[in-house]
């Protein structure tokens, strides 16, 4: 799959070759609904290649009304945590999630869940691939420490809806896909499947039929009934097959299929699309999330229903592969199913079946490629974030903290600012793309301590100076402006833990904020051009270069800007970042 890591760890072992040592994941987004497993492809495309996978990501996070006040805390569904440790089992690879406390956390969820954070025991294991030592005793502590997690989650759940206690370790001891689904089969009778659908997208008559009485089976769901997965058992698969014929009497290959069946099968129903036909972001993660659960030896049938846009459905009649090659949801669904069903409104064709060739074998040898070069590289946004995240990170003995940075490096989930007199940093978390007024989340936010007070940089990131949008400068600056308006959720002293913020006043209301646009040089007009289409206080242009000759950070300012051509010459002298500083 497609679906790239935050972070890789190689070691050279030859001239021209380098190895897959580890990958990394952060997710510091609230891991509630649908983006619970949204980040699902990535890891099961590292587990089949047999990559050891550390998911990162944060417990005890709140949800935020429209002003800012905290509704409630927020949680995965235990199945999510959950599968990473049934895919390590299964396919024998090192794949676990590691939880940390949010900032946000209430005293009483830390006590709760304070046995189960992994971070320096996550960073034992690395050292021991590293350092190529026994991994056993560090992956057993974060095993357990992953399944304690899983059961606290189900356990505090006011609905049984899920697996409970031990049936979670019962359950995973189960290494094949097909010992699995009998063990639901004894033991999981009481959690039957439903499906919630949704008003806001357009499905046909012949779908919603279809789901009514798929529901009146009661299939079994695969450890948590609100997981669009269900198990159809193998003395249900005639009905089931009954059904789809019913309501599809043309798919004759689907039901003849379905009735050659000599095992259970899993179903997995994709929505896949908004109500304008784009592709559903965390929808790639479904059937991951199936396969994570239950491995490779199962069928898998995906049905698909949104409204996707009608040459998607010739595209995939036509030719099925193409449809993954160039489509990342697709790629998740057609590589990882055995088979796939489609019915949407926007298909002329009405429904289709497709059965997938399918050989899913788990890699057994070590992931090798040629050694990574810059030659003939062509550089993107990712190389003006990195570039950023380089120069700014890291120098509070400077005066400059790095407040919030776009991955990689960061994360878009928060924003933190430092009081340098008392070492305190705030956080806002759970923060909008977009505001209420309009106003635009930067990608990057630096804080600088100035003679005349505090100063933000909102930066906007582009690959070219043409992406940036007209007047955005003003709406970086408002998003800054408005949000520090607001009371931040939660607050630390240093090398301490987070607490909630129950102060009541804003600890930044007075500051400067300045917006800036970042992207790859071309010339100096198109600088000039920038700053004047977005109303940008300053432009940042970096013109990178192969390794051995310093890159250059063109920079053209406004006047009240002119602080910032010293600072950024001084902070790239001081770390001999290969940067050369070019004025315009």
């Amino acid at each position: 799959m497609r679906e790239a890591t935050d972070a890789y760890v190689t070691k050279i072992i030859s001239n021209d070759k380098e190895q897959i040592i580890v990958a990394i994941e952060y997710c510091n987004a609230l891991p509630a609904g649908n983006n619970a497993w949204q980040r699902n492809g990535r890891a099961i495309a590292c587990a089949e290649m047999g990559i050891p996978y550390f998911y990162y990501a944060d417990v005890g996070g709140v949800e935020l009304d429209g002003d800012r006040g905290i509704k409630a805390p927020r949680f995965p569904n235990p199945i999510v945590p959950f599968s990473y440790l049934t895919a390590g089992t299964s396919l024998q690879v090192i794949c676990i999630p590691i939880y940390e406390a949010h900032p946000a956390i209430t005293e009483t969820l830390r006590n709760k869940f304070i046995n189960v954070f992994g971070l320096e025991d996550s960073i034992r294991l690395i050292r021991c691939l590293l350092y190529e030592t026994n991994t056993a005793d560090a992956l057993n502590v974060l095993i357990a420490k992953g399944t304690a997690l899983v059961k606290i989650l189900s356990n505090d759940r006011k609905r049984v809806d899920t697996l409970r206690g031990t049936q979670w370790d019962d359950f995973i001891e189960n290494t094949s896909g097909i010992k699995k689904a009998e063990w639901l089969m004894q033991h999981s009778k009481h959690l039957v499947w439903k499906k919630k659908q949704s008003n806001k997208v357009n499905t046909t008559k012949q779908f919603n039929e279809l789901i009514r009485q798929v529901q009146r089976l009661n299939c079994l769901s695969v450890g948590a009934s609100e997981i669009p997965i269900c198990l159809v058992p193998y003395t249900k698969l005639c009905d089931f097959a009954t059904i789809v014929e019913n309501n599809y009497p043309n798919q004759n290959i689907l039901i003849k299929t379905l009735k050659e069946l000599r095992q259970p099968i899993i179903i997995v129903w994709i929505t896949g699309f908004k109500p304008r036909g784009d592709d559903s972001r965390p929808d790639r993660g479904i059937v991951p999330l199936a396969r994570m659960l239950f491995g490779n030896d199962i069928n898998i049938l995906t049905i698909v229903s949104g409204p996707a846009k009608k040459e998607t459905w010739m595209i995939f009649e036509k030719n099925p592969k193409k449809l993954a090659k160039e489509n990342g949801l697709w790629e998740a669904i057609i590589n990882l199913s055995n088979f796939v069903f489609i019915d949407s409104v926007t298909s002329k064709k009405g429904a289709m079946f497709y059965e997938v060739e399918c050989n899913l074998t788990r890699n057994q040898k070590p992931v090798i490629f040629n050694k990574a070069t810059t030659k003939d590289l062509i550089y993107s946004e990712h190389d003006t974030d990195t570039a950023i995240h380089s120069i700014y990170s890291n120098r509070q003995k400077e005066g400059v903290f790095e407040s919030m940075c776009n991955p990689p490096g960061g994360d878009w989930s928060g924003i933190s600012v430092i009081d340098f007199q008392s070492n305190r940093e705030y956080r806002w978390t759970s923060l909008p793309r977009v505001s209420s007024v309009q106003a635009k989340r930067p990608d990057h936010v630096i804080q600088i301590l100035h003679k005349n007070g505090y100063i933000f940089l909102a930066i906007e990131s582009k690959t070219s100076s043409v992406d940036l949008d007209d007047e955005i400068g003003t709406r970086l600056t408002t998003y800054i402006k408005e949000l520090f308006r607001n009371y931040p959720t939660a607050y630390r002293k240093k090398d301490e833990n987070w607490k909630s913020y129950d102060k009541n006043n804003a600890p930044f209301s007075k500051f400067t904020a300045f917006s800036g646009g970042a992207f790859c040089f071309k010339n100096d007009q198109e600088m000039l051009e920038a700053l004047t289409k977005g109303n940008l206080d300053f432009i940042m242009s970096f013109e990178f270069r192969p390794v051995g000759q310093k890159s250059i950070l063109h920079i053209k300012v406004t006047e009240q800007c002119q602080f910032l051509i010293v600072l950024t010459t001084n902070l790239c002298r001081q770390s001999g970042a290969g940067v050369e500083i070019k004025i315009h």
